[in-house]
């Protein structure tokens, strides 16, 4: 009997023994182990298109926390609100709980691919908030000026920047009491403006980070 069908043989229970020292292989395990090497070999291959086309379609979503749909309670004083998609712009509702009362305190257009860093920023106390409003022509309940906020529980809203927003994206993922925004600088003598990027924590801290 040649080695193939001695290998045959024994897997079919003829034989109890290999004498040679070693068994051969089946044409079957031989296209088993063929097949396993070219499936990880494709792994590999297609490995950083995958990464790729992940990042394409993720956007900055994986190196940052999600905002999720719908209504979030981030704190007792505090909660936000995502709504909007295909037909209506995605917004970002801000409010302020006092007393058994919900009072909202921003709006602001939010990307569906933003991270939380990019909406508001929330103390370790959970008693200060930073956070964005927009002056949207359709908005009838928050009247006051757009830019970027910080609302102290104790002690009332206050404007930080008049003229800051949140179309600035980093892919350090910041702490959760820091934000980044993003302020348009007119240049002096000049009709040029230039956009500056900053992060800000609600204990106060602010530096610019670009340019």
């Amino acid at each position: 009997m040649d080695p193939p069908n001695m290998a045959i043989y024994e897997i079919l229970g003829g034989a109890d023994k290999i004498t040679t020292g070693y068994r051969y292989r089946s044409h079957t395990e031989e296209a088993m182990i063929k097949t396993r090497l070219l499936l990880m070999i494709l792994a590999l291959a297609l490995s950083p298109l995958a990464a790729a086309l992940e990042l394409k379609t993720s956007a900055y979503a994986p190196l940052h926390e999600k905002v999720e749909e719908g209504e979030t309670r981030l704190s007792p004083y505090f909660s936000i609100m995502l709504s909007g998609g295909i037909f209506r712009p995605r917004l970002l509702e801000t409010f302020h709980h006092e007393n058994g009362k919900k009072v909202q305190i921003g709006l602001v257009k939010f990307s569906k691919y933003a991270p939380r860093q990019n909406g508001y920023a929330l103390s370790a106390d959970g008693k200060t908030l930073l956070y964005f409003h927009q002056d949207l022509p359709r908005d009838d309940v928050v009247n006051k000026r757009g830019g970027l906020y910080e609302f102290q529980h104790d002690r009332g809203d206050s404007l930080l920047h008049k003229d800051a927003n949140n179309s600035e994206y980093l892919l350090d993922k910041l702490p959760s009491n820091t934000i980044v925004f993003a302020k348009l600088i007119k240049e002096a003598n000049s009709f040029r403006v230039k956009g500056e990027v900053y992060i800000r924590d609600t204990e106060g801290n602010e530096r610019r980070i670009r340019p």
